[in-house]
Order: C-alpha cells, then structure tokens, then sequence
C-alpha cells in the first residue's frame, strides 16, 4: 500500500497503549527485513532514514527503497526524516516523499529550539507532513552526535506544554533518561517524568535510544503514554553479526546474496521481537 502519515499511525497507538516501532535503515536488504517481520505480525511500522545512512547511500535512494517496498505491503508503513538539524534538510526530506520528519534542535537553548522548531512546523502544517521534535538532550550516540551523560538535559512537564503550545508539532520527544545507541549500562528511565509529561500533553510521545532497553522498560514505557520508539543501533549490530554468520556458512563461495540474506534475518528477528515488546502486533 503508500505509505501513510505518522498521523495515521501515532494518535492510535497513543490512545490504545501500544508503540510503533521505528526501526533505522541503512540497506535494501534491512528495509526487506523490516517489512517481512511487520508483515509477519500484522504491525504497522516506521523506517527512519537518519544521517548515517543519507550520508552512506543518499537521502534520495533510501527513501527510494522504502517507497518500492512499501508499495507491495498489505502493512501501513511510514517513512520518517531521522534527526534532521537545518530547515533545508527537513525540506529536503519531504521532497524526497518523506511522510513524517523530525527537527532535532534540542542542542539549541531551550527558546531558540522553540523558535526554530515553530518555523518548521509551519512549513510541515502547509505541505501535510507531521513534526516530530525533541525537549531535552538525550544522552549517548545519535548518527554522528555524541552528548556526555553530563550534557543530557532532562525535560520538565512545564517546558513540555510550554514547548508544544508555541511549536505546534505534532510528536514530543521528551529527554526522561534514555541514551541514545548502547551503552554498557542499561539506562534507567524516569518513570515518573514520563507520567508527568504524558500527564500534561495529549500528543504522541516518542522514545529516542529503543536499543539495549530490557522488554520490562519498553511495556513500562508504552503503558505510561510512549506511541512510538526508535531503534537503530542493535539492528545495526544484528545486520553485522548476521554478515559474520553468513561469510562464515558460505566457505569458498563466491556469492554475496546468502551473506546478506543471513544479515537480513538477523535484523528480521530483531525486528520481530521488537515489535512484541512494544505491542503492536496484530494492530495494521
């Protein structure tokens, strides 16, 4: 089917308690993983484009890959601008047939964040394309961003209202302890700051750095008002154990495709477990 809206997809979940997964993509044979194990569950289901992998394969051939694959899926499936930092790469996702987008300005004081993001929800409320955006500074790796656990910043109920009163965005990321990419510590999120917020705003919350977070935390997240988590980083880990796995199977061959099918079902697996922590198979 097209793709759809993040609007289609977050509101419902937010409202019955689940979470959609968005799941980072870096190769034709990640986004095939992605749409088979979301098949396979009857998921709705994000794949985000983020800056490593625009940078690695281009803006305009991700978004191709998923647009194709989408087109052949019974799933509704929605494809989200990861991370953009510039008005101009938010405009440039949406050109290139992104249907949700996200402006990261949480390296910005919190008015110039409130200021840029405002200018951007403007642009994405004329063309029918959702904002997401970020309160707070999430710790940890994102792409190439690294924040010191000593910069995260943590985002107060208050500022959070105040945020999406004079944005208008569509999707608050809120910063409740989580960290972006692996760490060896298991992060322990702020429970009682995510009720709060999600006391306090009606929109969809989102959760940043999904990876490595035990499926206790994920149900916990998604029954305190967390409509959609985003994981990248052990996908990306999956889909390289799964290449070792495949060179190592194949012995002296020397053909790539059962290489990069074992690195596909690696990420598929992934995927597919994911999608039951969260909740939301069964809910395309």
């Amino acid at each position: 089917m097209p793709l759809v809206s993040g609007d289609e997809l977050l509101p419902r979940a937010r409202r019955d308690g689940y979470a959609v997964g968005a799941f980072s993509i870096h190769t034709p044979e990640m986004v095939d993983a992605v749409f088979l194990a979301a098949e396979a569950l009857r998921a709705p289901v994000i794949l985000q484009v983020g800056r490593r992998a625009v940078r690695h394969s281009g803006l305009g051939a991700c978004c191709l890959w998923v647009r194709a694959r989408a087109a052949a899926s019974p799933v509704p499936a929605c494809l989200h601008l990861d991370h953009a930092q510039s008005f101009e790469a938010i405009a440039q996702g949406i050109q290139a047939g992104c249907t949700s987008v996200m402006y990261d300005g949480s390296e910005l004081p919190f008015a110039d964040n409130i200021r840029e993001t405002a200018a951007i929800a403007r642009l994405c409320r004329a063309v029918g394309v959702p904002l997401e955006a970020e309160v707070g500074r999430v710790a940890g790796v994102e792409d190439d961003l690294s924040v010191q656990e000593a910069e995260a910043r943590l985002a107060g109920p208050a500022d959070c209202v105040r945020f999406v009163a004079e944005t208008g965005c569509d999707a608050l990321a809120p910063a409740i302890g989580n960290i972006h990419g692996l760490s060896a510590a298991v992060p322990v999120l702020r429970f009682d700051l995510l009720r709060a917020v999600a006391a306090a705003v009606s929109l969809p919350l989102v959760l940043h750095g999904g990876s490595g977070l035990d499926t206790g935390q994920l149900r916990a997240a998604t029954a305190a008002g967390i409509a959609k988590i985003n994981i990248d980083t052990e996908l990306r880990r999956r889909f390289v154990e799964g290449l070792g796995e495949g060179l190592a199977d194949c012995g002296a061959q020397d053909d790539p495709a059962p290489v990069l099918a074992a690195a596909a079902l690696a990420v598929r697996r992934q995927v597919e477990a994911r999608i039951r922590d969260f909740g939301s198979a069964g809910k395309a």
